[in-house]
């Protein structure tokens, strides 16, 4: 095995373990996934929904669910900020901020489903959790900032619907793909 040393010339301690490295590569790909996604969704939306601007399929949400299937905590966490990020670099400050606090609503809502119904959730049930909180987290900041008042509520009631049906899809796709990567772990 060979031996790492950092700047100051000292042996590095735990590069040796594959578990960790293995663990930081998963995440390293499931990130740059998320990213992808991301960036594909972009476009397919706009296609999918050209009478509805900024609503999204929420493709990289398959990878934020599989992370909270799959993930500690903290790791499922970063990988879930790490796909908002996606909106800052692709958009704009206020997408951003409409992004990043309807992502931390939905994650926290997704993970406390998965913990708290963890015998009995699926992740369908666990992707229309994060997908109504985060639609209705990015309701409230859009209403927080513009002030749309009825304008608003009409969006709502079809943004909600459409959330529904992609998060039942996201949710089926995350199953298939956590029944992939299992069998192939086995």
């Amino acid at each position: 095995m060979p031996i790492c040393y950092n700047k100051t010339g000292e042996i590095m301690e735990g590069l040796g373990n594959n578990a960790k490295i293995k663990k930081m590569t998963l995440i390293a790909l499931l990130v740059s996934s998320s990213l992808v996604l991301s960036y594909v969704d972009m476009f397919i939306s706009r296609l999918a929904f050209p009478f509805l601007p900024a609503t999204k399929i929420g493709l990289a949400n398959i990878i934020v669910v599989y992370a909270i299937y799959s993930l500690n905590f903290k790791e499922a966490a970063f990988i879930a900020i790490m796909k908002s990020l996606m909106s800052l670099l692709l958009g704009n400050v206020i997408g951003f901020l409409i992004s990043i606090n309807a992502s931390i609503l939905s994650f926290f809502g997704m993970y406390g489903g998965y913990k708290a119904f963890k015998k009995i959730a699926s992740p369908v049930s666990i992707s229309v959790i994060g997908g109504f909180l985060h639609i209705t987290g990015q309701l409230i900041v859009v209403q927080l900032i513009y002030r749309l008042g009825y304008v608003l509520l009409f969006y709502s009631a079809i943004a909600i619907f459409i959330s529904l049906i992609t998060s039942i899809l996201i949710g089926f796709i995350t199953l298939r793909f956590l029944s992939y990567t299992k069998n192939k772990n086995s």
